[in-house]
Parts: structure tokens; C-alpha cells; sequence
């Protein structure tokens, strides 16, 4: 399936049942493992009142921001920063990645991978694709793909 930028969902379950061939009644996560090389990634968008999140928009001390111009996506915990050192390394797999911004829909944004840690910003996610056809990631060889 071809996805676009700005492409919009009502719910997950709709973005792994349509775009993805699933036949879910439901889905409750927020990151879904397609093949051993991709994942489906769903992260909540906060709006930010100065540094800090409005109530409502982290989750279990964890916020997600993006860059005005959309190539990156910054995932901090703010109420326990130890718990970022927690997850694995940067890697180079791709996640196909849906942002909700508050009393939105899940909109499709690009292809990201997790780049590195930063002391201030945390977790940070660099585009790298964003108009995709999702047959090419889903037979993606991590091996031979230069990102």
C-alpha cells in the first residue's frame, strides 16, 4: 500500500487492519512489530507549554514532540530520566510511524529510526522516507539497506 504524508486514521486498529492486512478487533499499544526488520510505531504528540507537557499529554512520564518541520521526533521521560538508559541502543530498524496530536487522528508522518540520546531532548527519531510504498519495508533486508 502507498502511504502519503498527512494521511490520516481513526484508530490503530484501523492502520494495522487496512494498511498493514492485520485483522485485529482491536489494538492497545502504541508500537507493533511487523517483521523481524519493521515495526508500525503510534506515538502521542504533546503539546508543550513552555519545557513542560500540558496535563493530559504524557504518558506514565513519557512525551513525545516533534520538530516544526517534521523530520524529528523527540521521546523524553520527564518524571524518571533514568528509564531512557533502559531501552536498547540506537538502532537503524525502520518505524513506520502514525502521530496523534491531542483531539486528533493517527496521521502517517514518515519512516524513522532511533538516531541517539540527547541529555535535553531524549530519545531522537530522524525521518528518513516519507512517501513509501509499505510492500517495500515489509520485505526490507536490514542488512543491504544503506539508511
Amino acid at each position: 500500500m502507498k502511504l502519503k504524508v498527512g494521511q490520516e486514521y481513526d484508530r490503530i486498529v484501523d492502520v494495522m487492519n487496512n494498511v498493514f492486512g492485520w485483522n485485529y478487533k482491536a489494538c492497545m499499544k502504541g508500537y507493533y512489530r511487523l517483521n523481524d526488520h519493521v515495526s508500525a510505531w503510534f506515538p502521542k504528540i504533546a503539546i508543550l507549554n513552555g519545557t513542560i507537557p500540558e496535563p493530559g499529554d504524557k504518558w506514565y512520564g513519557w512525551c513525545n514532540t516533534i520538530s516544526d518541520d517534521g523530520n524529528y521526533i523527540y521521546m523524553i521521560n520527564y518524571e524518571n530520566p533514568e528509564r531512557m538508559t533502559m531501552g536498547t541502543p540506537p538502532n537503524t530498524e525502520p518505524h513506520i510511524t502514525f502521530i496523534k496530536y491531542p483531539k486528533g487522528r493517527y496521521q502517517y508522518s514518515g519512516v524513522y529510526v532511533r538516531e541517539r540520546l540527547d541529555k535535553e531532548k531524549g530519545w531522537i527519531y530522524r525521518r528518513i522516507a516519507e512517501d513509501i510504498n509499505t510492500e517495500d519495508y515489509m520485505s526490507f533486508e536490514l542488512e543491504k539497506r544503506q539508511l
